[in-house]
């Protein structure tokens, strides 16, 4: 038999390595938001997020069907961080916001998206209209009526907890952007005061006791 007649060995095949779709889907979150920060949510394209990740605009579009669709991404991952502290034992006043600021600073441009720039932008300001509303219950817990409150005390309860909003949001913003020139221990003691003022203030004002 000579050499030419043995039977040829076929090479083993190559295995393609596996993708890690969330890692990858993880990282264009996370490009995009720092693109939408840096040229605006109108002017940003698909095109742009696809040159900085360093891949073809189509694999972009595999993961998120729309440019609203990888909005939503950004936005729905700082709602569910926010509501994750939230959900967590109370640590006491002011503690709270710093979980979610040492959230923030590892995520900044996609907290400045939600919490600032969404809010001219009129296609995505309903996001910030969600995150407002997000926000209301978990405030609730400052404001719950006492037993013999007068009547309606739970409609103005939640009218007390949305003011809290815009109080928690430009607090987070400046301190996102390290605009106040405070170290982390002030703004803690500087938050809880203002937190138990306007919790006092609000149940008394909003006749929140019997």
């Amino acid at each position: 038999m000579t050499e030419s007649s043995l039977p040829s060995r076929a090479s083993p095949k190559r295995r393609m390595p596996r993708v890690d779709r969330p890692a990858r889907q993880a990282s264009y979150v996370r490009i995009a938001a720092e693109t939408f920060h840096e040229l605006g949510l109108q002017r940003a394209a698909m095109r742009d997020i696809a040159e900085r990740a360093g891949v073809a605009k189509i694999l972009i579009y595999r993961q998120f069907a729309s440019k609203e669709a990888l909005l939503a991404a950004i936005f729905e991952e700082v709602l569910q961080e926010i509501r994750a502290v939230y959900d967590a034992p109370w640590p006491g006043y002011g503690a709270a916001l710093m979980e979610v600021l040492r959230r923030a600073r590892a995520n900044r441009a996609a907290y400045i998206l939600l919490l600032r720039d969404c809010r001219s932008d009129p296609e995505a300001k309903r996001w910030y209209e969600v995150y407002e509303d997000r926000q209301v219950e978990p405030f609730m817990v400052f404001l719950k009526p006492a037993e013999g409150a007068p009547p309606g005390a739970e409609d103005r309860a939640r009218i007390g907890a949305r003011s809290l909003v815009g109080i928690v949001t430009e607090t987070l913003i400046n301190w996102i952007e390290n605009r106040d020139g405070l170290d982390d221990a002030e703004r803690v003691r500087w938050f809880g005061h203002i937190v138990r003022e306007w919790r006092r203030i609000t149940r008394a004002v909003y006749r929140l006791d019997a």
